[in-house]
């Protein structure tokens, strides 16, 4: 397996990475590289895994910086883009776009790639998942055909697969996986179980959502102009989760009568318009307690709640503990 990197600003210049078929390996590998080159420069840490390549990205570019690549091997990946932006440009038939944003993720299967990668923030940080077709079948054994749908398919046939259209914000409970791939500080065999592990994780979300995305297909049943009105409202909804609008107003605004916008949306959302707002509100929560050093009355403000009490009381109702306990934990993280 080999990966072929050219930087626009150095023609005929490769940078070549080679990789046991199959990522093979009887036990983890870990290598730390110290990148210095005049638009590029910062870490990156590659561990590999039996069939799985962990990439844990930390640099800083002078934008835009523009690569050729091209991998001779059909590529799977999971791509959580932590800071800056990442663009995929193919020049080939078997390829699609693929365009991740700051704090955005996405999962997508290539049969082949060769095209222009381009960066354009100076600073980039990510979590990139490379692994094999063997790998993910072998982890759900014979139920991968069923949970699969879409990408199952798309691997049987060799075309390409992105779970998104356009990539998404990272999920609160995948960055708490994240942060604790990246801070693992176990020793080399115990580090092995716990990070197979946490990448079992992750795909069991991914596969959940690809699973429960088919059949929100097929269970919705609404007029194309209908279902457009709820996703403009629930649209509406997570721009303005501190100030919401009231029903009233979203039915005005989403152009739908009240009766239908509360019977729709929770037929498209699987849930009533206040539930909802209450569970992305937490959501949002949870990873400003996790990045951002702010008071707990600051995040309670920011995401709509005037009562730090109340807000506190909710957020234990939905994850079980205070969320003091999650920004002391994380903070003693940074700590170590």
């Amino acid at each position: 397996m080999e990966s072929t990197f050219e930087f626009e600003n150095y023609p005929g210049k490769k940078l070549i990475i080679k990789q046991r078929k199959g990522l093979r390996t009887k036990a983890i590998e870990e290598k730390k590289t110290n990148i210095n080159i005049d638009e590029l420069k910062g870490e990156n840490c590659e561990i590999l895994l039996d069939g799985i390549n962990i990439d844990i990205v930390n640099v800083t570019i002078v934008p835009p910086l523009n690569m050729e690549v091209e991998h001779d091997f059909p590529f799977l990946k999971i791509h959580f883009e932590l800071q800056g932006s990442s663009e995929y440009k193919p020049k080939n038939k078997r390829s699609i776009p693929i365009i991740i944003e700051d704090g955005h993720y996405n999962f997508f299967y290539l049969p082949e790639v060769k095209g222009t990668l381009e960066y354009t923030s100076k600073v980039r940080k990510s979590l990139e998942i490379v692994f094999t077709e063997e790998y993910i079948k072998k982890i759900f054994k014979d139920t991968f055909g069923e949970v699969s749908t879409d990408f199952g398919v798309a691997l049987q046939q060799k075309i390409p697969f992105v779970m998104f259209p356009e990539s998404q914000p990272i999920p609160s409970h995948l960055l708490l996986i994240i942060n604790d791939i990246i801070n693992c500080s176990y020793e080399k065999e115990i580090k092995q179980v716990y990070l197979e592990s946490k990448i079992i994780e992750i795909f069991s979300y991914l596969f959940t959502q690809i699973k429960n995305k088919r059949k929100k297909t097929k269970s919705v049943r609404l007029k194309k102009e209908e279902y457009e009105q709820i996703l403009k409202a629930e649209e509406l909804i997570q721009k303005n989760i501190q100030n919401p609008p009231t029903i009233v107003e979203l039915s005005k605004l989403s152009g739908i009568n009240q009766h239908k916008l509360k019977t729709n949306f929770k037929l498209v959302f699987k849930e009533p318009i206040f539930s909802y707002l209450t569970n992305i509100r937490m959501e949002k929560a949870k990873k400003m307690l996790i990045e951002e050093e702010l008071t707990i009355a600051e995040i309670s403000y920011a995401v709509g709640y005037k009562n730090p009490q109340h807000f506190t009381a909710a957020f234990k109702r939905k994850f079980g503990y205070l969320p003091s306990n999650l920004k002391k934990e994380y903070s003693l993280k940074k700590e170590v």
